[in-house]
């Protein structure tokens, strides 16, 4: 069964679809005695629709003191909870890129789109075993108004905290967003006695790039270089643009055979690559240097033997490694 076109109008923030499960799933009364209580007590306080303004209004107020997006997403559906029962949540936004995600997500659904104006908040979900009640989703809808506004202020709070740390050409992280991430990976990797790794890798031949076609034509190579770079290393490394054409990677976890294999990885991806610029294709190649943890080691030791080692590699040869 679909249901479309129900929401806030005031708003016009939700559209909703509710998807019943093939399974007839069995009848979940788990906290319904104390939920139900819930709502006595609010109803005795006043009229139903006066209690249920103080609990948006209260709702409201809490979720403003806080600039954090998973918090208020917690906090929101916690209250939610205490009115009406579910058995999981996803909530997913897109830019900047978040999912929370808790307890099961099977059985009957909810959904809802969330956007103020041009401004898309993400989408949330419930789901449990049994079918929503209409007046469950009326209080849900009458509640996610006061979730809007405070969810669209962290979300922007956050996407300014990402852009702050990130190179506007690449999307990759800056020079500034290095500093403090290196000396960091280093202390840690200290503490608990785990590998790491450097790679500083510059793009071969850049120069002519710029004098043949142009600081555009650059631009995409140096784009191009970065998304291959990325793609070429896991989730839980570091991909950094130095500066001009040059990139640093932080290999959690890697020892130089490591290394030398997402080394390996990369230069292969990048001289494979096409990049074809009004109608001329491009070929690309980079050369990099490879540093491995010590005991020592401080950032700029770290950064230093990569550095010369990335030397060594334009010296002999270029589209190569070389471990320091």
């Amino acid at each position: 069964m679909n249901i479309a076109g129900v929401g806030l109008t005031t708003l016009g923030i939700i559209a909703m679809s509710i998807h019943t499960s093939p399974l007839d799933l069995v009848k979940d009364l788990r906290d319904v005695r104390s939920i139900l209580s819930a709502r006595e007590k609010a109803e005795r306080r006043g009229s139903p629709s006066t209690a249920w303004q103080q609990l948006s209004l209260e709702l409201s107020l809490r979720l403003q003191t806080s600039l954090d997006v998973e918090w208020i997403i917690e906090q929101f559906m916690n209250m939610i909870h205490a009115h009406m029962l579910y058995d999981g949540y996803q909530y997913s936004v897109s830019s900047p890129d978040f999912t929370l995600k808790t307890g099961r997500d099977q059985g009957h659904s909810c959904h809802y789109n969330l956007s103020i104006d041009t401004a898309e908040l993400g989408s949330l979900a419930l789901y449990r075993g049994r079918k929503f009640a209409e007046s469950e989703l009326m209080l849900l809808e009458n509640l996610l108004a006061s979730l809007v506004y405070p969810l669209r202020n962290a979300i922007l709070y956050r996407s300014a905290l990402l852009m702050a740390h990130r190179d506007v050409l690449t999307g990759v992280n800056n020079r500034s967003t290095f500093d403090a991430t290196v000396t960091r990976e280093i202390n840690l990797a200290h503490r608990n006695g785990s590998d790491l790794a450097m790679l500083v890798i510059d793009i071969d031949h850049f120069k002519r790039v710029n004098d043949t076609y142009g600081h555009a034509a650059g631009d995409e190579v140096i784009r191009t270089v970065a998304q291959l770079i990325q793609l070429s290393v896991r989730n839980t490394d570091h991909v950094f643009r130095y500066g001009g054409e040059e990139f640093v990677v932080l290999l959690e976890a890697s020892d130089c055979e490591k290394a030398c294999v997402a080394a390996d990885r990369i230069l292969e991806s990048v001289r494979t690559a096409e990049v074809v610029w009004q109608d001329q294709k491009l070929s690309t190649a980079v050369s990099i240097g490879v540093s491995c943890l010590t005991r020592t080691d401080s950032a700029s030791e770290l950064f230093g033997r990569a550095d010369r080692a990335l030397y060594e590699a334009k010296k002999t040869g270029r589209d190569q490694y070389q471990i320091a």
